[in-house]
């Protein structure tokens, strides 16, 4: 029988060493693009919720924000969707009720009070009687989805009357189309202050259904107008928090001026991409949707090499604030990321927003409420995008019923 020969010590060396350089090249990038699956990201969601609440949300409903010991309808409306999203209906009803006696009933109407805290003579009410519309909207779309889950018409009974004030008062027949204002505080002369983070598409599509007496696919229509040409006029290719918008013609200004940071993508301006992230998962065919996330901007060049976001940039490019940081930006910019480069929006994930969550549940932004807020929601659409449902057909309410779920096999 032949002896077969041994092989040479070389070649085993080669081999190993060329296993070696494969897995070391290979290992790094697979372990940067590995992403969490469905559980984890629910439990970090649950995990957080369970702080928030500890932390931000009194027994009695109300929460707080630890900058300036305040509530604000903002905070309440935002608390309404986290609870019905994580199907929390003891904080859901808790929440809604310090806003209605707090915030909605000593105004006389059906709108939200947007600033409730201590005043000079140390009593306790509302500090700005004047409505935020993006609270009013949320908190009137929270109280239609929960109708639809828990099964109670009361939900939807007193959500009905907020969408009609929200018509009647917060928007406004203009050149441009029925657009929405963004509070009930005057505005003079021929140019109006429009704030481009609270159109809210996918409430829009749900207020359709429900209300037979006014046409919320005109503020869908003059929503993605008045974004999609904000966005090209500034050099950074970011949304400004405000605009102006004319009552004689259909343009759109910025404010220009160099000191005014109005016109800045800031605090306000981040919100649109996460709006419009989850209009676009609730509606694939919305191509204004898509074309707006995917607009061409300065952040992911930033991100690729200062391997962080700013919060503050001028509407021509420039960092107005390079010390100040906030949280917020990375939750809600997250879908705007994600969809232009997949493992940009990963590596934005793994490591801004997972490691920066202490084990307890809060994320390190010591008693930032906005930011806790945002960071969880970020983490709640990437949840989506994991296993995007598939929508063909079906309502509105029913649609985003789905998308604001940790069940995948719950019905609706």
């Amino acid at each position: 029988m032949p002896v077969r020969p041994a092989r040479r010590p070389s070649v085993w060396i080669g081999a190993i060493l060329a296993l070696i350089l494969l897995v070391g090249f290979c290992l790094p990038r697979a372990i940067a693009a590995s992403p969490l699956n469905e559980l984890e990201v629910r439990g970090l969601m649950q995990s957080s919720w369970s702080q928030y609440k500890s932390t931000f949300i009194q027994a009695d409903g109300r929460v707080i924000d630890y900058n300036g010991n305040i509530s604000t309808s903002e905070g309440q409306a935002y608390a309404m969707l986290r609870a019905f999203w994580m199907r929390d209906k003891a904080t859901f009803d808790a929440t809604y009720r310090w806003a209605k006696d707090n915030l909605q009933i000593p105004r006389g109407d059906h709108l939200f009070s947007w600033k409730w805290g201590q005043k000079a003579d140390k009593t306790w009410g509302a500090l700005d009687t004047t409505s935020a519309t993006d609270a009013d909207q949320d908190i009137a779309l929270a109280l239609l989805l929960a109708a639809k889950i828990w099964n109670e018409p009361q939900y939807q009974s007193e959500a009905l009357p907020i969408l009609n004030e929200i018509w009647d008062r917060l928007t406004l027949n203009a050149p441009l189309g029925r657009v929405l204002l963004p509070g009930d505080w005057p505005q003079k002369g021929r140019t109006y202050q429009i704030n481009p983070s609270y159109f809210a598409p996918y409430a829009y599509r749900v207020f359709a259904e429900v209300d037979d007496n006014h046409d919320w696919t005109l503020l869908i229509d003059s929503s993605y107008e008045i974004m999609s040409r904000a966005v090209t006029q500034t050099e950074s290719g970011l949304m400004p928090d405000w605009v102006e918008i004319s009552l004689d013609n259909d343009s759109i200004q910025l404010y220009n001026d160099p000191l005014d940071a109005r016109s800045d993508f800031g605090y306000e301006a981040i919100r649109v991409y996460w709006r419009v992230g989850l209009d676009a998962l609730m509606n694939p065919l919305e191509k204004r949707a898509t074309q707006l996330l995917k607009t061409k901007n300065m952040l992911p060049r930033y991100w690729k090499i200062r391997k962080d976001l700013p919060i503050s940039i001028t509407w021509d490019g420039i960092v107005r604030h390079p010390d100040l940081k906030s949280g917020a930006i990375y939750g809600a910019v997250f879908p705007g990321l994600y969809l232009q480069d997949e493992r940009l929006g990963e590596e934005l994930l793994q490591k801004k927003i997972v490691p920066n969550l202490k084990p307890g549940g809060q994320w390190n932004t010591k008693n930032d409420y906005y930011a806790q807020n945002w960071l969880w929601c970020g983490l709640g659409l990437y949840n989506i995008y994991l296993d995007p449902p598939r929508f063909s057909r079906g309502s509105a309410v029913g649609r985003l019923t789905r998308l604001f779920s940790l069940a995948p096999t719950e019905v609706y």
